[in-house]
């Protein structure tokens, strides 16, 4: 087989262990990548901050595409399939990642304002693998759980299958909690771009607790500090932002946590989104997959990720809050992008995108241990269902 040359996005981990085999690999970051970059190129691999379309690729010898990510927004589609170049993207990778980023964050709200989860309902828009998985988690945590999604709605209905989804109405109108799990999407039978505006802000319940974790465009940015400011939202979470990298300080500083998005930054899914596209690449090219990344990603020692049962006398969201933390602290991330705020829209971007590109080795919830005998019965379907962590 002849060499490849492959240019990867930095941020990308494993890229050369995972594609050395093939060729070549350079690396750089996603947002600086040009056209005479990828003239260079046999093989693309990119993040969500690269645009892939004719403005980048025209007149470039590729062969291949891929996009160690969820969504697609930033990929043109249509303009691959007609220059005839395979792409693939990593669908479901880092679901769990951004799960456990909701749960920590919902743990997190519940804590501070002296409540529990188990007496509120959560809407979640957007019933896809993060979707998905949430559901069942929020559920094991005591959450009432009203599902949105209109395409697997309609399809269900089509197929003459029952489901469990309602409309967003019933959402609006019933929910104290709303998190956001959608592709944007500009246009279509279900578009995404602002779906949360001031009307939809105008009928969340009093008290109602909105995250986004999506794309920042899905949320109306202006809307929300309007409505964050009036006291029309009681609590508001993102992860993502309108104007990224350099998102609006006053928006920032409006929200009760604010991370520069790393929800689904967990080192186990972009691994496993790096596997998902060598074994991608490796079937375009007719090739046997000899890598395998999730044995680069195994803790050095079983202690590494071992958790510690906290005072059995909390309260149940304090000693779940307490655990959860051991494995993810959102505030730390949320601290982290509390310091870019004084800064010019030029250098806020910039350190946005380094908080990004140098951000921790985070593991996944599911990657953790906690001693079985030190867990309450009364937290164990919470524990291993709720926070996917293990008992031994």
């Amino acid at each position: 087989m002849t060499s490849l040359q492959i240019l990867a996005d930095a941020n990308i981990p494993r890229v050369e262990d995972a594609f050395g085999q093939f060729g070549t690999v350079r690396r750089m970051p996603g947002r600086e990548m040009t056209t005479s970059d990828v003239a260079a190129a046999d093989v693309l691999l990119v993040r969500s901050v690269t645009p892939v379309g004719p403005a980048l690729l025209d007149g470039t010898p590729l062969r291949f595409v891929g996009s160690a990510t969820i969504g697609t927004d930033h990929v043109d589609w249509d303009y691959l399939r007609a220059q005839g170049i395979p792409f693939a993207h990593a669908p479901g990778s880092n679901a769990d990642s951004v799960a456990d980023y909701v749960v920590a964050a919902l743990l997190g709200l519940a804590r501070r304002r002296g409540g529990t989860l188990e007496e509120r309902t959560v809407g979640i828009v957007g019933c896809g693998n993060i979707g998905g998985r949430l559901a069942r988690r929020l559920s094991a945590l005591g959450m009432e759980v009203l599902r949105n999604d209109p395409p697997r709605a309609r399809a269900a209905d089509a197929d003459g299958t029952g489901h469990g989804f309602v409309p967003l109405d019933t959402v609006l109108g019933a929910a104290d909690v709303v998190t956001l799990h959608v592709p944007l999407k500009a246009s279509g039978p279900d578009p995404t771009h602002h779906l949360v505006d001031a009307a939809f802000l105008d009928r969340l319940g009093d008290g109602a607790w909105l995250l986004n974790t999506s794309r920042g465009a899905v949320v109306d940015g202006d809307a929300l500090l309007a409505a964050r400011r009036r006291g029309d939202v009681a609590a508001a979470v993102l992860d993502v932002w309108e104007n990224e990298p350099s998102p609006d300080p006053a928006l920032i500083e409006a929200v009760d946590l604010a991370t520069p998005h790393i929800a689904g930054y967990a080192y186990d899914g972009k691994v496993r989104g790096t596997e998902m596209l060598y074994e991608a690449l490796c079937d375009a090219l007719g090739g046997e997959a000899r890598w395998a990344g999730t044995d680069a990603i195994r803790p050095a020692s079983a202690d590494a990720l071992r958790g510690r049962a906290p005072d059995p006398r909390l309260s149940a969201t304090e000693w779940r809050f307490e655990l959860a933390r051991q494995a993810y602290d959102p505030a730390v991330d949320d601290a982290s992008l509390r310091d870019l705020v004084k800064l010019g829209p030029d250098a806020r971007g910039e350190a946005f995108a380094h908080l990004r590109a140098g951000y921790r080795r985070r593991r996944e919830m599911q990657q953790h241990t906690v001693p079985g005998t030190a867990v309450p019965a009364e937290h164990e379907q919470a524990v291993t269902e709720g926070l996917k962590m293990k008992l031994d």
